[in-house]
Parts: structure tokens; C-alpha cells; sequence
């Protein structure tokens, strides 16, 4: 059986990564050790978590190294699981999520803080928030002062990234956008045999053959008459 060895985030030095002891050896990028989605260095031996490890982001299409507490629990959990079950463990997919505390102020950030930003709330009470929009995509959102369930609607819907048409209109809306579009049921394709998704076109094109024979039989049935 093949030894495993995990590396953490424990390795630092002066505030950064110490992964000196590691060059020539992995493969780095962006100042971290690059994984995959299994959290597998180069060295497929060798797995790396937490702020030294550089990981992909499913959501955005690219790899960061990610200095935060969620990061690193998760990425720890996920490389256990990939050790102890392989065959089964799915690709790790993780929102990018930041959190803070100090005395009575407390927010959360969900996303990528990239893009134009969009400013929400009363920033002269404890609930404000900030929008980001990048490619008419709602891609990120900081919130201040929030209620559990309003960090659930944003989760939710940042992993969504709907479409932001009018920047204005996400300004007056605030918070609610984001709770309005959570609460919208989800859009599934039809599920046919073997439990395997059917293309909506395919609905639609049997739809219109249901109807063309609808109307060739009441043709022929007028014209018999």
C-alpha cells in the first residue's frame, strides 16, 4: 500500500507560505502548491491543504490559494476523503467564503470581489452590503449585519451567478434581489427513462409534432365530412 503524505497549513514563515522546502520538487502556482480536485499535488503522493495549497475554483474556471479558515478546514476534510475513498469522493467545488468578527459588527463574504461594484443598505446603520457584477453576472457580495437565512440566500445564489441587467435597479433592490432569487423554484430538464435528463428541445419539437398530427387529422376529418 502506498504511504500518503498530507501536507497543511501549518507551514509558515513571516506571514507567508514557507513551501521552500518544496521547490523543484512540486509543481507551484500562485504562490501556493498547485492541486487538483482531489487536492493532489504533482506528486500524486503528496496532497496539500490550506493557505499553502492552490486549488481550482470550480465556480470561476481557475486556481487560487485562499487564506482563510473555511478554506482550510474544507480542504483538509476533502483531502481525507480522497485518501480514505478515491473511487467515490467527488471533485472538490468550493465557494469562496470569508467571514469576520469584531465585538458587534460581524459580515460575510461569498464569491469573487471582481467586476463593477454595486453599494446596498444603510451604511449609517448595522446592515449594508456591497454587490459585485462582473460580465452582467453577479459574482460576488459582501453583507454586513445579516441574518443567517439572508448568508444562505447569498451562498445560494452566488454559486447561481444570475444575469444583472439594469445596475441601478440591483442598487434599489439591495438584499432583496438576492432573497427573491433564491426563493425562485429551480429550472430542471425533464427526466426520462433510466433516470437520464431529456433536452427541454426535445419536448418542444414532440410538442409540435403532437400538435402538426392534431391539426393534419382534424384537416382530413373536416374534409371527409
Amino acid at each position: 500500500m502506498d504511504v500518503t503524505f498530507t501536507l497543511t497549513w501549518l507551514l509558515w514563515n513571516r506571514g507567508r507560505p514557507n513551501t521552500s522546502l518544496f521547490e523543484g520538487q512540486l509543481t507551484f502556482e500562485k504562490g501556493g502548491i498547485k492541486v487538483n480536485s482531489q487536492m493532489q499535488s504533482s506528486n500524486t503522493s503528496v496532497y496539500a491543504v490550506g493557505d499553502i495549497a492552490s486549488f481550482p475554483i470550480k465556480l470561476f474556471g481557475d486556481t487560487r490559494r485562499l487564506e482563510h479558515v473555511d478554506a482550510a478546514r474544507k480542504t483538509a476534510k476533502h483531502a481525507v476523503c480522497a485518501i480514505m475513498a478515491p473511487k467515490t469522493t467527488s471533485d472538490f467545488d468550493y465557494l469562496p467564503f470569508f467571514y469576520s468578527r469584531v465585538f458587534s459588527l460581524s459580515w460575510q463574504f461569498y464569491g469573487d470581489n471582481v467586476g463593477e461594484v454595486i453599494h446596498f443598505g444603510d451604511f449609517s446603520g448595522a446592515k449594508f452590503g456591497a454587490y459585485w457584477v462582473n460580465n452582467r453576472r453577479l459574482v460576488g457580495c459582501f453583507l454586513e449585519g445579516g441574518r443567517n437565512e439572508d448568508y444562505v440566500a447569498i451562498a445560494k445564489v452566488i454559486r447561481l451567478k444570475p444575469v444583472v441587467l439594469d445596475l441601478g435597479e440591483l442598487e434599489r433592490e439591495g438584499l432583496d434581489f438576492v432573497v427573491a432569487v433564491s426563493r425562485k423554484p429551480p429550472v430542471s430538464p425533464p427526466v426520462g427513462r433510466g433516470g437520464r435528463k431529456k433536452p427541454v428541445y426535445l419536448w418542444y419539437a414532440a410538442y409540435g409534432i403532437v400538435v402538426a398530427a392534431s391539426v393534419a387529422a382534424f384537416g382530413y376529418w373536416y374534409a371527409a365530412k
